[in-house]
């Protein structure tokens, strides 16, 4: 076993909070692609980026905790084959 390797459960833990970023980011890219309610022409208008930055944080941050949340809850079920 190597030294450096992180425990199981934090490993476990970033990998479930990355998965629910990366998902969250995506469905946000499709809504921005279809324009849905008018937010693709909102933030397009926006020349900072900020807003643009904050709404993808935001939306990972929020992803990546009910991935970690339903990921926590479903530990202690048994597999049903």
């Amino acid at each position: 076993m190597r030294p450096n390797r992180l425990p199981k459960l934090v490993r476990f833990m970033a990998f479930h909070a990355i998965q629910g970023f990366v998902i969250g980011s995506a469905l946000l890219l499709v809504f921005l692609w279809f324009n849905v309610l008018g937010l693709g022409e909102l933030l397009q208008n926006d020349h900072t980026g900020l807003a643009t930055a904050v709404l993808f944080f935001q939306n990972g941050l929020t992803f990546g905790a009910v991935s970690m949340g339903i990921a926590v809850m479903r530990l202690g079920k048994d597999r049903e084959d």
